[in-house]
């Protein structure tokens, strides 16, 4: 009870009094409290928490960026992730151009790279590809700027493995490198989830190899992780020993841009951890991608259309230079588990000439072969010279359909036409070689300018940068082989980079003999055909950076029962790069390649 003695109050007030001006007084404010409070509480938001988890990771990848750079794509994908903001940016390798020796062109490239990835305001880490580390100078350099081109780190309780797949500036992954990653993943035994960055997809494995990487892999056993790889500029997802493996797209390397559905974009990925499995999507420079959008069952059909395995024009060789119609083969191969839908006019690039059927509608059914006969005749119905008609482009389209989403491509392919040609015939030499380098005539060769098969395409711009020409003929006991090469620059370093000529010839029975040989060097002969270097004799002149080579063969060691001689020839042209790469060009494909035809390269021997 409260006393109160003042003149004012000449009462008694109880407790009972002072919780009743209590709730007067205050009522009002509680009421406005509870009335926001309820406002609160109504909100038109879910019950969630606020996705502010502190163990919550988000990361972007870059991909490759060489191998073919279109400029202005990188610097937006660099602009795009500062405004996404990730807490770090990692690549997958390719970074710079490389091909270089040269420590100031080395260090040139990489400057620009660096001033390229400077308005991100994260952290970047550095993965090496084979554009970045392609020799022992590059590596050097990148140890010298970078350090390790391996190494580990651990953000957030998850641990990163940034793998070398280019160890010693070759391909693969050696032992001391192996030995580093075993001690990291047995030190991190209790992390919630592994990732794992590295250029080339050893994982895939090549020939049952993963040159190296199997022995990793064999580490992270009963261990949750997620594995990305770049190298191919081509994307997939895919599942293996239970966790998800992809190789990624470009940032800005070469591509030719067929979209998502064939796994050919743009893209940076987006990889978000929080205590269920890591969440991954593409970040198409104009749109957001599904991690899935090519995996294991679309990446067969995807595959076979990119590389237009499904169409195969056979070529056909004539028995002679003129003739009323060349009746030729076209196969489709159907690998995969859809049915595949060919359409297209065969006669679209074909002028001056008939092709019956015009046009092909074929279902080819899964993992079948078919087989499209097509005649060839003049529109005017004259005979058609072979020599005027060396190919014609076939160009169709593919067409899968699969849970109501189609994927076509177009696919241009030459059907190659030739003739069994004749060999020139001379008179009785008496045992000697004719001069046929008299005045350097030379008339009437063959001139290979567009070689059916040419191995290293990018390093030979022509018959400005090599050039090979020969003629054969043939007398009663010999057959006579005049080959004529010029070249911008003959190049004799060692045996891997030398200028090198080939002359391909069967014996008898059918067996290939390999005859090589340089300006420098006598001809040497390999193979399992019955022509020994004994049975070879040769002569040559080599002036202006031009070869005049001669061989002269016993008749009776290459001519068929048939009357014929089959031949191929081809130049290994190495040009001073500091890769040591070469182009060899062949006039018809290589006997023992998947392009190898009947009869390709044969002569007819008039007797």
């Amino acid at each position: 009870m409260i006393l109160l003695t003042s003149s004012f109050y000449p009462f008694r007030i109880s407790y009972k009094h002072v919780l009743q001006v209590c709730c007067i007084v205050f009522l009002p404010f509680v009421l406005v409290a509870q009335k926001q409070n309820n406002r609160q509480q109504t909100l038109p938001v879910t019950k969630h928490s606020y996705n502010d988890d502190s163990t919550k990771i988000q990361f972007a990848i870059i991909s490759d960026l060489w191998g073919g750079l279109r400029p202005g794509i990188f610097e937006d994908a660099v602009d795009k992730l500062q405004l996404l903001q990730p807490q770090f940016v990692i690549s997958v390798g390719d970074l710079i151009d490389g091909k270089s020796y040269d420590p100031l062109e080395i260090n040139r490239q990489w400057n620009v790279f660096d001033q390229a990835i400077k308005p991100l305001s994260m952290p970047f880490y550095y993965v090496p590809g084979n554009h970045d580390i392609g020799n022992a100078v590059m590596e050097n350099e990148w140890k010298k700027r970078l350090g390790s081109p391996y190494y580990h780190f651990v953000y957030r309780n998850a641990l990163f493995l940034c793998i070398n797949t280019e160890d010693g500036g070759k391909g693969g992954i050696r032992d001391e490198q192996v030995a580093y990653f075993k001690k990291a993943i047995a030190d991190n035994a209790d992390v919630r989830w592994t990732f794992l960055f590295m250029h080339r997809p050893v994982w895939q494995g090549k020939e049952d190899r993963q040159e190296g990487y199997e022995k990793i892999e064999a580490m992270l056993k009963d261990r949750k992780y997620t594995l990305f790889s770049g190298h191919h500029h081509t994307y997939l997802g895919v599942t293996k020993n239970g966790n998800r493996h992809y190789v990624l797209g470009s940032t800005g390397g070469g591509s030719d841009l067929r979209g998502e559905k064939f796994g050919e974009f743009d893209h940076v990925t987006w990889v978000t951890l929080t205590n269920d499995t890591p969440k991954i999507v593409n970040l198409k420079l104009e749109g957001i991608i599904k991690d899935d959008v090519v995996n294991e069952q679309t990446h067969p059909l995807t595959q076979t259309l990119i590389n237009e395995q499904w169409l195969i024009p056979v070529p056909f060789v004539a028995e002679k230079q003129f003739e009323q119609k060349i009746t030729a083969t076209i196969e489709f191969s159907n690998p995969t588990n859809y049915p595949l839908k060919i359409s297209g006019n065969t006669s679209k690039h074909v002028k001056g000439y008939k092709i019956s059927p015009e046009t092909i509608e074929l279902v080819i059914a899964p993992k079948s072969k078919q087989q499209q006969q097509v005649i060839i005749t003049k529109a005017d119905q004259s005979f058609i010279d072979m020599k005027s008609l060396t190919e014609i482009e076939i160009e169709l389209t593919g067409e899968y359909t699969r849970n109501n989403i189609t994927y076509a491509l177009p696919a241009k392919k030459k059907l190659l036409l030739s003739w069994k040609l004749v060999a020139e015939k001379l008179k009785e030499q008496n045992g000697n070689m004719p001069n046929l380098f008299h005045g350097r005539d030379t008339a009437g060769m063959i001139y290979v300018t567009a070689p059916e098969q040419l191995n290293g395409p990018w390093y030979w711009s022509g018959a400005t940068d090599g050039l090979l020409r020969f003629k054969l003929s043939y007398d009663n006991k010999f057959a006579y082989f005049v080959i004529v090469a010029s070249d911008n620059e003959w190049m004799n370093e060692t045996a891997i980079v030398k200028d090198m000529i080939y002359l391909h010839v069967e014996d008898g029975n059918g067996k290939e003999n390999r005859i090589s040989f340089s300006p420098w060097d006598i001809a040497k002969v390999e193979g399992a055909g019955s022509v020994t270097g004994k049975d070879i004799e040769s002569r040559k002149i080599f002036a202006d950076n031009i070869l005049f080579m001669e061989l002269k063969i016993p008749l009776n060691k290459i001519q068929k029962a048939d009357h014929s001689i089959r031949m191929n020839i081809g130049f290994r042209d190495y040009d001073r790069t500091p890769e040591k790469w070469v182009s060899t060009l062949f006039w018809k494909p290589e006997w023992n390649s998947s392009g190898n035809y009947q009869f390709s390269g044969t002569f007819i021997i008039n007797r």
